[in-house]
């Protein structure tokens, strides 16, 4: 698990309505969920070959009825110090699911992927393929 105030996307994740955010444990901690189904959520950084990489660009971005298609029995596999960068944030019931892909360029890693958020069904589908 990732800290969720250290990814690249919190800001987008923290100013969006459908989530909440509450201080814990004397302020140092902060409990996001997603507010329509009370679902706690959580945060994953993963390395990606670069096969694996395009082909989740591929269906983040796909328009949404060809997306489950897209992603049909897929279920990416991590590497060490991959060229390409995922940054997962997921309800714990898989309603919500919010992600920034990143490549490796120019010794750094930069988004190549606006940060992207499905909810319902569209979550459901891209949630799967992490579990």
């Amino acid at each position: 698990m990732a800290n969720i105030m250290n990814l690249q996307m919190w800001k987008t994740i923290c100013t969006n309505n459908r989530i909440g955010v509450s201080k814990s444990m004397l302020g140092l901690r902060k409990k996001v969920t997603y507010l329509p189904t009370e679902s706690p959520i959580e945060a994953r950084v993963m390395g990606y070959s670069p096969e694996t990489g395009a082909r989740l660009k591929y269906i983040f971005e796909a328009p949404a009825a060809e997306r489950g298609k897209a992603a049909a029995g897929f279920h990416p596999q991590q590497v060490d110090n991959g060229n390409y960068l995922l940054e997962l944030c997921t309800s714990r019931d898989g309603s919500f699911v919010a992600v920034l892909l990143l490549r490796y360029m120019l010794m750094n890693y930069e988004p190549i992927t606006d940060v992207l958020v499905f909810e319902k069904a569209d979550a459901k589908i891209i949630w799967q393929m992490f579990q």
